[in-house]
């Protein structure tokens, strides 16, 4: 093993550009493992602006995971000092494949937010593209020098602490997968106020925007702004306008929140502001949810209606998906319409719950996890339930993660004792 000989004042810039790589490849990874489906929803928007609309929802959601646990495997290694060189040079293929890729996306802008931080941090194309250019030469540099970070752990615990560090991006994966994500990040989380989160405060940054003018004279263009157009010239004649956004200002969490009933009247405002609890399954494609889904949905319909329960099925699905899914479950439901890409922020499911009372989310819940009956005597009360199943669930993962810390620390030794 070709180990090259630095001084410690350079060792310990080499073990404080590894932690901050790690630390960096940990959280991104771990809030995409988060919400997998929320990275298979960002690859589909790639897929579908490069033209490749055939492309299986399945496909995306595979690929998802696979960047999301190897993603977070690098960092989680590169953080324990473990099978180091491996992961430099897994940081470094990550870094040599999205530092172009990201360039490309500030340039083209296919998708306004690449997603590398999933819904927790949103930053723009080119700050996404900036940021890897910093950690580029830093993975480069724990690349030449891997080898100078070896630390004696015998095998068995490596294997360990690398399986704890498995163990972790898959159960937050699952959950992922199977039920609303632990930790939501999105705008629409529970306790949310939809209203307040549309609205922008007075003393708001505004938008800035810059405007060019293309004008003739002469078989000469010329471009001028609003500073040097020559307003007492009228022998320029006017071409083109172009309008660039410098700064976007103040953009709530939510600006997209829009119901349309059946008869095509906006409804928004009396659903915020009525004192009643609403139960809403939120469904992008009514077509997707499977037989089992839908007999969910026709129970929970009977039990809101048992409980004086205001019920409505959001969807972005056409009239006639509507009808064949009322016809399939036998039920007359009161459907609702929204934007499909809305509707995928709200619930991470092909059908999920959520419960409104004045604006306020005051549960939410994945077609997997619907409560029981009795439990929707009072919707409200099932917000103080949902952060207790949150809390077991941290725990779990805080106790896998301290048993890697303790594993990486205990030093065992074997003594042979010799009969004479």
């Amino acid at each position: 093993m070709n180990t090259r000989i630095v001084n410690a004042n350079f060792q310990m810039i080499l073990n404080i550009i590894r932690v901050i790589v790690g630390v960096l490849f940990v959280f991104s990874g771990v809030v995409k493992c988060i919400d997998p489906l929320g990275g298979a929803i960002k690859i589909e928007d790639y897929f579908v602006a490069w033209g490749l609309t055939e492309i299986p929802m399945a496909v995306c959601i595979t690929l998802s995971v696979i960047q999301n646990i190897l993603e977070f495997i690098v960092g989680y290694s590169l953080l324990f000092k473990i099978y180091v060189p491996l992961a430099t040079i897994g940081a470094l293929l990550f870094m040599l494949i999205f530092t172009p890729l990201t360039l490309y996306i500030a340039i083209a802008n296919p998708v306004s937010d690449c997603g590398c931080f999933g819904d927790a941090v949103k930053i723009s194309n080119w700050q996404t593209f900036y940021k890897n250019l910093l950690f580029l030469p830093m993975t480069v540099l724990l690349v030449i020098y891997r080898n100078n970070f070896n630390i004696n752990i015998r095998s068995w615990k490596k294997a360990i602490i690398l399986m704890c560090g498995l163990v972790i991006g898959f159960l937050f994966m699952v959950k992922g997968l199977t039920d609303e994500p632990v930790i939501d990040f999105r705008p629409y989380s529970i306790g949310t106020n939809i209203r307040e989160a549309m609205s922008t405060p007075e003393d708001a940054p505004q938008a800035e925007y810059k405007t060019t003018f293309i004008l003739q004279k002469d078989g000469i263009y010329q471009e001028f702004d609003e500073n040097n157009y020559p307003y007492n010239d009228s022998t320029w004649v006017y071409v083109d306008t172009h309008t660039e956004v410098i700064d976007e200002g103040y953009v709530p969490p939510i600006k997209d929140f829009t119901l349309i009933d059946r008869y095509g009247e906006v409804v928004t405002d009396d659903l915020l502001n009525t004192e009643e609890q609403i139960v809403l399954v939120v469904s992008p494609k009514l077509n997707e949810v499977d037989e089992k889904e839908a007999e969910k949905v026709a129970h929970l319909k009977d039990v809101c209606d048992n409980n004086d329960l205001r019920f409505y099925i959001l969807t972005a699905s056409t009239f006639e998906n509507q009808q064949a899914f009322s016809v399939g479950t036998k039920h007359d439901f009161d459907y609702l319409q929204g934007d499909e890409t809305m509707l995928k922020t709200i619930v991470r499911a092909k059908a999920g719950v959520i419960v409104m009372q004045k604006g306020n989310i005051v549960a939410k819940y994945h077609i997997n996890h619907i409560p029981l009956d009795k439990e929707w005597k009072n919707p409200a009360a099932t917000y103080l339930r949902n952060i207790n199943r949150s809390y077991e669930q941290y725990l779990i993962i805080c106790i896998i993660f301290a048993l890697a810390l303790i594993i990486s620390n205990i030093k065992v030794k074997f003594t042979i004792h010799k009969t004479l």
